[in-house]
């Protein structure tokens, strides 16, 4: 049977709450480094076991507790550069937006490092970064994504008139804007690139890039090179995104 440790005689510490690795336990959250853990919360199926386990991907859970972690950042750590390691395999829109607005809205410049893979609505999640890194073997999809609907007739029409105006406009607006700023069609017009990303996925429906390839398209800015003090060392450019 585990025996509970004794943070008073092991840790000099009074309460396990006095811990700081208690924190990025519990909250995904290490004040100290300021960074913050964008991560799935595993669920599983009832009844079928823990081989059963999955990331649920981006949800509410996860919105909710990122939203909380990045303001507590804010308030506890001013003027400071936030560190976001994400690893999820895309989820909700918008839980993922709000995420992003999240990010986009942070007062001070702000990393994302990006594990296994930024696809779908976490490769929009990835945008919103001023630092756009990649580990050397994650990589890189967009698509249209997929919608359940359910409802009358006309809620059905709405949600589709929706995906149609909003959803599928925002991801191009969002996707385009990046490439334009950098990467190989940097010097094509927003027109030309929404076109070819409307192709792409029209074509292949899901679009798989390897890291390089999302950097050299504009995508991501680098591939991590184990030098963690970098992670926040930023451009004039990555500044004024």
């Amino acid at each position: 049977m585990a025996i509970a440790p004794n943070y008073k005689l092991d840790h000099k510490l009074k309460f396990k709450q006095d811990d700081p690795l208690y924190y990025v336990l519990e909250g995904d959250l290490d004040l100290k480094s300021n960074h913050i853990y964008l991560m799935g919360i595993e669920s599983y199926i009832s009844g079928a076991g823990v081989e059963a386990a999955r990331e649920p991907g981006v949800e509410f859970v996860m919105a909710n507790r990122f939203i909380r972690n990045i303001n507590i950042c804010m308030r506890v750590n001013p003027e400071t550069p936030l560190v976001i390691h994400m690893k999820t395999c895309g989820g909700d829109w918008c839980e993922g937006m709000s995420i992003y607005d999240a990010i986009r809205t942070f007062p001070w410049p702000v990393t994302i490092l990006n594990y296994t893979h930024a696809r779908s609505m976490s490769s929009l999640i990835f945008q919103a970064g001023n630092k756009r890194v990649m580990m050397p073997n994650s990589y890189f999809m967009f698509h249209d994504g997929t919608i359940g609907i359910e409802g009358t007739v006309k809620q059905v029409r709405s949600s589709i008139k929706f995906e149609k105006k909003v959803a599928d406009k925002t991801m191009l607006d969002i996707y385009s804007k990046a490439m334009k700023e950098s990467g190989k069609m940097s010097n094509k017009t927003l027109q030309y690139i929404r076109k070819w990303l409307r192709t792409k996925m029209d074509r292949e429906e899901d679009v798989y890039l390897t890291a390089k390839e999302a950097c050299d398209l504009g995508l991501a800015d680098e591939i991590f090179d184990a030098n963690w003090s970098k992670l926040t060392d930023y451009t004039e450019a990555q500044l004024n995104r």
